[in-house]
């Protein structure tokens, strides 16, 4: 039995696995989030120091993550590509796998699988925002499992310590704020104080502070490393003037009902209203007092920060993924036929398989018929235009034949700036919100020298 389940769960990650990479893989290079974040990497490969050297305004720990591999296979962003199909994977696998912890129905959690591929497929890609909801998943799973471990000793409260279990928990919280510190807190906070809703009595208060405690440590622990970290390379100043008073400076915003719920993609306007939903499950705690439901709430309501203050598509799949785990255990609470579960299960399974070996099959023959890269470096073996890379070799002669230095002042400077192995400080991200606080008023100066 236990064999066979491992065949199960090999045989859905290969499944998820093949797909994700056949997307992957094909894409051209044109996604300037892509680029931006193959950079940080390949900065901090190349001996740089985050904020002090380079413009980030995240947290270090993704980029240090890619740098080992980076320094290890070579500075491509195919390194970063394979990264982002195992990253990718791997959220889609533990979605399933907390589906599975929250006893969800076989067919409902394909169902959701087919959901997710279906909304995320544009949007696969290396990224601090995934790796933070691949995290937030992770503990989701292991509120879950504690709290049907207290189930079972017929433990009424979720305010029973655990050690181990807590300190784990608040350590990949405290990942997540060295991930992205605006949306690592608000988890980190959530982790820490959620469970202050179940206090009934005094000893609950008691019990409650001991895992606020244990927890806060385990957040404190990366946060303190990532600290040495930057007071060790000279850069906690600049940390400061860049991730936290420079976010004033980002005045870049997209509006929840223009860009969602006006959308024209008729399944993104749907799932813009999901949240609502959200209000469903805490009124069923309340009712019936499921301690997966407050933990699906608590989480849901947190991770759907991330589509602020940019409401626009590829951070709203991120946001949502909890509230539609919430409304298939909602959903898996309805009677439905046994023959019917069965037939639905295989048949999903089928189609799963079906669509995972055609796009492998898919991606074999256009492979072929895309021109790859072998001139530029650090973008080789991936998929650009002819005309594409004779504009951007055109571009860089140009730079590198000048005697002094050239800037250009767009998005889209690191496409032209990785190649010929070149980094200018805040010109290569020349966006509002990523020069620091007093960014644009310095660059204002040293554009008047």
């Amino acid at each position: 039995m236990k064999n066979k389940a491992i065949i199960k769960n090999v045989g859905l990650f290969l499944v998820i696995l093949f797909f994700i990479a056949s997307i992957i893989l094909i894409k051209n290079v044109d996604n300037l989030d892509e680029m931006w974040n193959f950079n940080y990497a390949r900065c901090m490969a190349n001996g740089l120091v985050p904020y002090k050297d380079f413009s980030i305004i995240v947290g270090p720990f993704f980029p240090m993550i890619c740098t080992i591999f980076l320094k290890i296979f070579g500075q491509e962003m195919l390194v970063t590509r394979v990264l982002a199909i195992i990253l990718d994977t791997t959220i889609l696998f533990i979605i399933y796998k907390v589906m599975s912890e929250l006893k969800i129905k076989e067919f409902i959690k394909y169902l959701v699988l087919i959901l997710f591929a279906i909304i995320m497929k544009p949007y696969f890609t290396i990224d601090y925002n995934w790796l933070n909801l691949l995290i937030l998943i992770f503990i989701i799973k292991l509120e879950i499992r504690q709290a049907n471990l207290l189930k079972d000793i017929e433990q009424k409260s979720l305010l029973k310590l655990n050690i181990k279990q807590d300190l784990i928990i608040g350590l990949l919280a405290g990942i997540s704020i060295v991930t992205k510190q605006t949306t690592g807190v608000l988890i980190s906070i959530c982790v820490i104080g959620y469970k202050i809703i179940e206090i009934r009595k005094k000893q609950d208060i008691i019990e409650f502070i001991k895992m606020a405690v244990t927890r806060l440590i385990g957040c404190i622990i990366p946060v303190l490393i990532m600290v040495l970290y930057l007071i060790y390379n000279g850069a906690l100043n600049s940390y400061v003037d860049y991730c936290i008073l420079g976010i004033s400076t980002f005045s870049n915003k997209i509006s929840y009902i223009q860009r969602l719920i006006k959308n024209d993609n008729i399944l993104i306007k749907i799932l813009s209203f999901l949240p609502i939903i959200n209000i469903v499950s805490f009124i069923m705690y309340i009712k019936n007092k499921d301690k997966n439901l407050l933990i699906l709430f608590c989480y849901s309501i947190v991770n759907l920060a991330v589509s602020y203050p940019i409401a626009d598509e590829s951070h709203f799949v991120v946001a949502i993924v909890p509230t539609v785990i919430s409304l298939g255990y909602l959903i898996n609470k309805l009677k439905i036929n046994f023959k019917i579960e069965i037939w639905l299960k295989y048949f999903l399974r089928s189609i799963m398989c079906i669509v995972s070996v055609s796009c492998i099959l898919y991606f074999g023959v256009n492979i072929r018929s895309k021109n790859l890269n072998t001139e530029l470096e650090h973008f080789k073996y991936l998929p650009m235009s002819e005309k594409n890379i004779e504009n951007i070799k055109e571009i860089t002669n140009y730079i590198e034949s000048q005697n002094e230095n050239v800037y250009i002042l767009d998005a889209t400077a690191a496409l032209y700036m990785i190649p010929i192995d070149r980094y200018n400080k805040n010109y290569d991200m020349f966006n509002k919100g990523n020069l620091g606080s007093k960014g644009e008023e310095r660059t204002n100066k040293k554009f008047k020298k």
